[in-house]
């Protein structure tokens, strides 16, 4: 009898992991998009005419801030777009640009928070405005810009920093913000 029982549960157990091992079906999607209109943006900063991703802002003393909103200048930056044709300009047709910023929010959700590590400034956030002089708000598009489709057009911004709190604590006061321009 024992040695019925044991071929028997050996029978039960290989049935139990040959189930467990077999297939199962599924789907994976892929998302992704292939675009063949990229158009290089150079970023130029305007007092030396440098080509770089940086903006230099600056140093400000946290005694300038004494309440929330307040603004202080830091610098102002070029977005150049060239008259290449991976920019998809009408040839003498109307063409008009926006920049859409992007990076983390500060609290209001409308600024750029400058990165948050040990020593950072505290109280303060990154404001950009667009050439009618108005806040360019985290992930809202700026004002047109007129583009030419015969010499490259520079887009003019300045950045300001905006404190966020009453008291601006000191220390380095960097913030990362993403672009994209959308021509029409």
């Amino acid at each position: 009898m024992k040695t019925q029982l044991i071929p028997l549960t050996l029978a039960l157990l290989t049935g139990v992991v040959s189930h467990v091992a077999s297939a199962n079906t599924g789907t994976i999607n892929f998302v992704g998009k292939i675009n063949s209109s990229t158009c290089p943006i150079e970023i130029v900063n305007p007092g030396s005419g440098a080509i770089g991703n940086e903006v230099q802002m600056g140093t400000v003393s946290p005694s300038r801030f004494t309440a929330i909103g307040q603004e202080y200048p830091g610098n102002d930056f070029i977005l150049r777009v060239p008259t290449e044709s991976g920019c998809n300009l009408t040839p003498g047709g109307p063409n008009v640009g926006t920049v859409t910023f992007t990076g983390t929010a500060d609290a209001s959700g409308k600024f750029y928070a400058t990165k948050s590590y040990a020593g950072a400034a505290e109280g303060v956030a990154i404001v950009i405005k667009d050439r009618t002089g108005q806040s360019v708000n985290n992930g809202t598009e700026s004002a047109t810009y007129p583009l030419s489709d015969t010499v490259a057009t520079d887009m003019k911004f300045d950045a300001y920093y905006v404190s966020t709190s009453a008291t601006v604590l000191p220390g380095p006061a960097d913030a990362d913000v993403n672009f994209l321009v959308t021509i029409n």
